[in-house]
């Protein structure tokens, strides 16, 4: 709107104020319709994203329970081994302490038949055989130390699946 240099009458200026204010109006009409369309498109927008995201965080936590899975799995394959590792170093120690036990045996009765040479070599080899059988005890008490922890992690692992799986 032009204003020209004249004078105008009070009526005048208030249909030139009232068609001001209307067409402001309109344009903030105008505005506001815009301003609408967009956040409308921006919420469908997130709907859509978001959709989106739930479903890759879905397939995200499918593929950590299958990989717990697969974990616990391993983790019980290696506790059986070392299970049956202590049984087999079990029964060694056995074996040793026999043999121990039998050249204990050998030791006394060349004492009693006064073979100090034979008795000598006996006590030689018993002290070796319980040499071996103290290394053998401790390997075996460090395994099932470390089978324990095994089973404890185990243990964690599987709760932790629970949990992870329940939230699916």
């Amino acid at each position: 709107m032009n204003w020209p240099l004249r004078s105008y009458s009070g009526e005048q200026i208030n249909i030139c104020l009232v068609e001001r204010a209307t067409h402001i109006g309109t344009m903030m009409e105008k505005s506001m319709k815009r301003l609408a369309y967009i956040g409308s498109i921006a919420a469908a927008l997130t709907l859509v994203a978001g959709g989106v995201a739930v479903a890759q965080s879905e397939s995200q936590k499918l593929e950590r329970v299958e990989k717990e899975n697969r974990d616990i799995r391993r983790d019980t394959r290696d506790i059986k081994r070392d299970a049956a590792d202590i049984k087999r170093d079990e029964a060694k120690l056995k074996e040793e302490r026999r043999e121990r036990n039998l050249d204990l045996k050998k030791e006394e009765r060349a004492i009693e038949h006064g073979n100090l040479r034979a008795a000598e070599k006996y006590d030689a080899r018993r002290r070796q055989e319980q040499k071996e059988i103290n290394a053998i005890k401790k390997d075996i008490h460090k395994d099932k130390v470390d089978l324990r922890k095994d089973k404890a992690d185990r243990r964690k692992d599987i709760a932790k699946r629970n949990r992870d799986a329940s939230k699916l």
